[in-house]
């Protein structure tokens, strides 16, 4: 690992994780965003679903408050992440097993879930082939995915987009409005510094749908990220695969 990366982790651990849920997780298209993702993955009672990266654990929040009867599986590099999640509800109840694991290393068996969500994580990861096909590897044929891509919007003025949105979000909602901007710049300063790190592998669509197909996926579908400005494909594993 370089000292670069080993600088990024630490500040995930140190910094970022610490104060995101006051920070990017309050930001209305957050909190969109991640109603979408859930939908997007049409998930159904008793499922077994992974989240890749999972971070502080909002993805299983959203995942218990849309189907309370599902099997969460939850993985993360960062301990100071994991330790949040485990403090929510949807991170400490019977239902939900959290890991400290690899995306690009599974430590799963072949077509052992459901469905799958991974946002905001490959652009952390190097190239995304690896993680990909980890992916589609444990996903069960016909299973459901969701994973998020980085694209060439990404880059410094991605922080600045954040803090736009915050204040924008801030100043057009009524109450206590210096608590409320207190918070909010906190989702455009905390990522600024992640800008410095080597720039992520960048995929068009056309390079994330050939990527997706060629580990056996199909159906696939790309739209845009109002968050962090990835492209979020969608799709199922081809049956047979």
């Amino acid at each position: 690992m370089s000292l670069r990366e080993r600088l990024t982790r630490k500040y995930f651990d140190a910094v970022y994780n610490p104060l995101y849920d006051a920070s990017t997780a309050r930001l209305s298209r957050y909190i969109e965003a991640q109603d979408v993702l859930v939908r997007s993955l049409q998930v159904e009672a008793g499922q077994r679903i992974l989240c890749a990266g999972l971070g502080t654990g909002n993805e299983l929040t959203s995942l218990r408050a849309h189907e309370p009867w599902l099997n969460l599986v939850g993985i993360d590099l960062s301990r100071a992440a994991l330790a949040r999640a485990r403090c929510k509800p949807a991170g400490s109840d019977c239902g939900t097993a959290l890991m400290l694991m690899d995306a690009q290393r599974l430590g799963f068996s072949n077509e052992s879930f459901d469905r799958l969500l991974c946002y905001h994580v490959l652009d952390f990861t190097g190239e995304a082939g690896p993680a990909v096909g980890e992916f589609l590897r444990v996903l069960k044929p016909g299973g459901r995915f969701v994973i998020s891509f980085p694209s060439e919007s990404e880059g410094p003025g991605l922080g600045a987009a954040l803090l736009g949105n915050s204040i924008k979000s801030s100043t057009a909602q009524t109450g206590c409005r210096i608590g409320r901007v207190a918070r909010t710049l906190l989702a455009g300063f905390i990522y600024l510094p992640l800008t410095l790190r080597r720039h992520p592998t960048t995929y068009t669509p056309d390079e994330i749908e050939a990527l997706l197909r060629s580990r056996g996926a199909g159906d696939v579908v790309i739209e845009g990220d109002p968050v962090y400005r990835d492209h979020i494909a969608s799709g199922a594993k081809k049956k047979g695969e």
